[in-house]
């Protein structure tokens, strides 16, 4: 099921790169709204469901807040390992990465990842897959979009750009399939989740929000609240249904 789920986040990397290919002046906006979107669900629905988890199975909170800042610490290494994310140039919205092999390989790695967080994002039950998925799919339409913006800055083709939002986009799939044939036990789980949560938390903290430091308009600003609360109608509107 999760894998079909993930589907939507291989649409959504593609129809954020058609956006991006028509609309690149909107790059920020949609950041900005999607580092809300993913704060909002760490800190709304990720780490009180962690929290739970470690009540009912008996595991130390320290050591699952220890495994989300390994999570978080995880990506970043993979990031600057990869030399994604390693040059920026101000004068231009998004990113600007080195469009090497090494590069692209980080790049579809970074979007299998999110496919494994929507798997195990289910696997810890249908809200917090839900949740996670929202989260998802709201990075996977900036990723989208900030892949085609940064190809396009490099002077790559539209033809190699177009192939390397496909394999971006196809990596969430692959993601989520790999989640669902694995036999994962409460305890492990618990770990997984706590991981994800840091993973989930260094694309919206890090990754998305410095951008609304960069150019500081109100428009940015309403937008990252406006992705806050996203999360939290979400968040607590699923909670109210059960």
């Amino acid at each position: 099921m999760s894998a079909l789920w993930a589907l939507l986040a291989f649409v959504m990397t593609l129809a954020g790169g058609a956006f991006a290919f028509r609309y690149q002046k909107y790059l920020l906006y949609i950041m900005a709204f999607s580092a809300g979107v993913l704060i909002g669900v760490v800190f709304l629905d990720l780490i009180p469901e962690i929290t739970e988890t470690s009540v009912d199975t008996g595991l130390d909170i320290r050591v699952l807040m220890l495994t989300l800042l390994g999570g978080f610490l995880a990506i970043f290494l993979l990031e600057k390992l990869t030399i994604i994310h390693s040059e920026k140039q101000h004068d231009a919205p998004g990113h600007h990465h080195n469009v090497g092999l090494v590069g692209a390989i980080g790049l579809s790695f970074h979007s299998f990842l999110d496919g494994l967080a929507i798997g195990v994002g289910f696997e810890a039950g249908t809200e917090v897959g839900f949740v996670v998925l929202m989260a998802v799919l709201a990075h996977d339409f900036a990723d989208g979009l900030n892949t085609v913006t940064f190809m396009l800055a490099s002077r790559n083709s539209r033809f190699r750009t177009l192939g390397l939002l496909i394999i971006n986009a196809l990596a969430p799939v692959a993601g989520a399939l790999v989640a669902l044939m694995a036999d994962i036990d409460p305890r492990n789980l618990a770990f997984q989740l706590s991981f994800f949560a840091g993973f989930l938390l260094y694309l919206g903290a890090s990754d998305l929000l410095p951008h609304v430091h960069e150019r500081p308009r109100f428009g940015l600003i309403g937008s990252t609240l406006a992705g806050l609360a996203t999360a939290a109608v979400v968040v607590y509107g699923l909670a109210a249904l059960h």
